[in-house]
């Protein structure tokens, strides 16, 4: 069976800029690309500082790491954040952006403050450095497909949800039949969302056909998969409020699967 219909867009440019706050603040994994220079590098940390600058702490070799502190490089930065679920392997979101990076002398390290942990303790590594970003233009690519992010946008923000983790393992105790009932509750309006059709994944098979996968958890609902032999389904489901807290978690998730099972009651 093809399931195919249209469904209303929920709150998607304030979603798609704390995501991209989310993804810029340290989450997923970032790489460097310094296409002038002809060089890549393939994980830099990279985080938001208290002061609002985009910060990435490298070990650059060749070129790359000859440049003068202060010289601007013109780079892109993607950062890419895989699904927490670690029985498949799903792209759950990603912003690419355009900039220039200046590495900072040593003896202006000292003045930011609020360095994200990650790179923080990627300056105790030989041969690091620090850099910020002045950014150029920044897309985010998720269910909806790509979103250009204005710049006013993108600042730093408290992050609320430290354990990614933690929100897959409490969207992942309840079954199937109760995710696929809040997979259907957002298609047909019964729960506040967005389902996006997709084609099918490129293999479908027994372990992933007809299952729902768990691809995000944030502050403002739950992203799940719904994996079909003929359409791939994409569904953002809302929390009625938006979490202030990751202990706020467990209440918003228990309530969106209440509300389900009394729907399907």
């Amino acid at each position: 069976m093809t399931l195919s219909f249209d469904a209303a867009r929920v709150q998607g440019d304030e979603r798609a800029h704390r995501l991209t706050r989310r993804l810029l603040g340290g989450a997923g994994a970032a790489s460097l690309d310094a296409y002038r220079l002809g060089e890549c590098v393939a994980f830099v940390a990279h985080g938001m500082a208290a002061d609002g600058s985009l910060v990435v702490a490298a070990r650059p070799e060749g070129v790359l790491a000859s440049v003068d502190d202060g010289d601007g490089i013109d780079v892109r930065l993607d950062v890419v954040k895989q699904s927490p679920d670690p029985s498949i392997s799903i792209v759950g979101s990603s912003v690419h952006l355009l900039g220039v990076l200046r590495w900072l002398p040593s003896d202006q390290l000292h003045e930011l403050s609020g360095l994200p942990p990650l790179v923080e303790a990627m300056m105790d590594v030989p041969g690091s450095r620090l850099g910020i970003i002045s950014i150029g233009r920044a897309v985010l690519h998720d269910l909806l497909g790509p979103t250009p992010i204005a710049l006013e946008q993108i600042h730093a923000e408290d992050v609320v949800i430290q354990d990614d983790h933690l929100g897959f393992e409490l969207v992942a105790a309840h079954g199937q039949a109760e995710l696929k009932d809040l997979c259907w509750a957002v298609m047909v309006g019964a729960a506040r969302g967005v389902v996006v059709s997709k084609a099918p994944l490129p293999a479908v098979c027994p372990h992933t056909a007809d299952r729902v996968f768990c691809v995000d958890v944030d502050t403002m609902g739950v992203t799940l998969m719904l994996v079909g032999r003929e359409e791939t389904l994409l569904v953002f489901a809302a929390f009625s409020s938006r979490v202030s807290s990751q202990f706020e978690l467990d209440d918003r998730i228990s309530e969106l699967m209440s509300e389900v099972g009394q729907e399907a009651a």
